[in-house]
């Protein structure tokens, strides 16, 4: 492998949240008799309202503030925004548990195997460690390491997420890569010195169209499966 250290993104990069979360949207706007709700751009402006808060709330280790919670909130900004009734709390926490069903990209499972036989391998998320380990748990992919940002008490692409889990591995920056779907986080990392691995997700957010993309010359590699990575 090129680097001693792989560092991945979770939702988007390694694991479909869109339609898990779009399934769930759509049994509830159905059971609750909603018309004229596409579940799909219901999906899409929940996922730029997580964005959004992620940009805007203050975190810190000791008084972290669970993104599952933001979730839950941020469903109810969208109903409202979609002028939908206001759910109750329960109702919103059972569609807002659909972020933590997420399911791997059809690639991943083999690839993070060819991967971890080679090289250290750890999950670099924005979502919370207990919600991480039950996703890693639930879908038999296997890691070396799983750090979030509620280890750091700040997100991606605050540079303290990137380094401290470098510090854990005990690697530097240019011994690392970072692999993610997103822009913002290979930007982040090049600036730090790692390596950049950018994995095309077409789907990622249901259609092709709004998929992220990045110049195949602008990172280390550009992929298209894990197991392409080397």
């Amino acid at each position: 492998m090129r680097f001693r250290a792989y560092l991945f993104d979770v939702q988007g990069t390694l694991l479909d949240f869109f339609n898990p979360v779009s399934t769930a949207v759509g049994h509830y706007v159905t059971a609750h008799e909603i018309a004229d709700v596409d579940a799909a751009e219901f999906t899409r402006s929940w996922r730029e309202n997580y964005f959004q808060r992620v940009r805007s709330i203050p975190q810190s280790i000791d008084q972290w503030r669970p993104v599952q919670a933001e979730y839950q909130a941020g469903f109810l900004d969208v109903c409202a925004h979609y002028r939908l009734p206001a759910p109750d709390h329960a109702a919103a926490a059972a569609v807002a548990a659909s972020w933590q069903l997420l399911e791997p990209w059809p690639d991943v499972r083999a690839g993070m195997a060819t991967i971890r036989e080679k090289a250290m391998t750890a999950a670099l998320s924005n979502t919370d460690i207990s919600t991480a380990i039950a996703l890693f748990k639930r879908t038999g992919i296997g890691m070396d390491a799983i750090f979030t940002a509620e280890l750091f008490g700040a997100f991606k692409p605050d540079p303290r997420v990137y380094l401290g889990a470098l510090d854990y591995l005990g690697v530097r920056p240019q011994e690392a890569a970072m692999v993610a779907s997103h822009p913002y986080d290979l930007e982040a990392a090049d600036s730090l010195g790692l390596g950049t691995i950018f994995v095309s997700r077409p789907l990622e957010y249901g259609d092709p169209a709004l998929a992220h993309e990045m110049a195949a010359g602008s990172v280390t590699q550009y992929v298209r499966a894990i197991g392409e990575i080397d």
